[in-house]
């Protein structure tokens, strides 16, 4: 049971500690030229990014790695190594749950429209070749319909860019620290066929250092990153991870709407209340 435990903990060390995040959540500026680049727009002050970091949402496969409010806009950017035509579906989770954490539920009611910034979900993928040879390519949630809509009525796209070596070169010349990425991360892919993937990133951080390939930002993080302990994860720790957090998740849904009943409970009584102060100043007024 404790060893059990102990290879959870270590799941959530390695998700958690995703370059990616590190990358596009540590440094504005990478988030800013990443945005530039895939926007084709030129702003400078990385200041004005506000960032709506999801945590621990459907751990490992609904992590949200990078998202910024920006230019009237939430940007989620996620970075994948294994494709899936479930992304749209995803990434409507995802902004469901940046929505609720930017607007508070009880002004949803009130009559004036509420303006929410455009969502744009952006998945960034280098996984096999042979599941995506696209260099990009849109999914729609309505294809996953039950029964085909055409309408449009309601749809949800994410938009796959493929990271892998030789595709989308014209983006890498917009953001080279993108380019540097994904060198650092096929460089890891080649060493995990001969070692560890906790030996693997430590020796292609230590590379990186002296082929100067993300060189500004190891000089920074590095020694806290080669101090990591990174570890692979099998589908029965990450089921087992979603089943308990599925069950927090209920719980603290059963909490939310307790409060919510005893509050309008809580109306009622007082809404009953005034109607019978309301009878008793009318009598009292009838009696004088």
């Amino acid at each position: 049971m404790e060893r059990h435990a102990q290879e959870k903990q270590q799941a959530n060390r390695q998700y958690k500690n995703c370059l990616f995040v590190y990358l596009f959540t540590r440094k504005k500026k990478y988030a800013l030229s990443l945005y530039n680049a895939m926007n084709h727009t030129d702003y400078t002050n990385a200041e004005e990014l506000e960032f709506k970091v999801l945590e621990d949402v459907l751990f490992v496969r609904m992590k949200n790695d990078a998202s910024f409010v920006f230019d009237s806009a939430m940007n989620l950017y996620e970075h994948q190594s294994t494709y899936s035509n479930n992304m749209p579906l995803r990434g409507l989770y995802y902004f469901a749950d940046l929505y609720r954490k930017l607007i508070p539920t009880t002004i949803l009611y009130q009559k004036k429209l509420v303006k929410i910034p455009v969502p744009k979900y952006i998945v960034f993928y280098n996984g096999p070749v042979e599941d995506m040879h696209e260099s990009v390519k849109e999914l729609h949630l309505s294809d996953a319909f039950l029964v085909p809509d055409e309408t449009g009525g309601f749809e949800w796209t994410a938009t796959v860019v493929n990271i892998n070596p030789g595709y989308n070169e014209e983006l890498f010349t917009r953001c080279e620290i993108l380019r540097e990425y994904a060198v650092f991360v096929e460089k890891v892919r080649k060493k995990t066929i001969v070692m560890s993937l906790n030996e693997a990133m430590r020796e292609t951080i230590r590379e990186c250092i002296e082929e100067g390939i993300l060189l500004e930002f190891f000089k920074e993080y590095g020694e806290e990153m080669i101090a990591m302990e990174w570890y692979e994860v099998t589908q029965e720790m990450i089921w087992e991870i979603q089943r308990e957090e599925a069950l927090a998740d209920a719980r603290e849904e059963g909490l939310r709407q307790g409060i919510e009943q005893a509050r309008m409970e809580s109306e009622q009584v007082i809404l009953l209340l005034k109607q019978e102060i309301a009878k008793l100043k009318e009598q009292l007024a009838a009696f004088q």
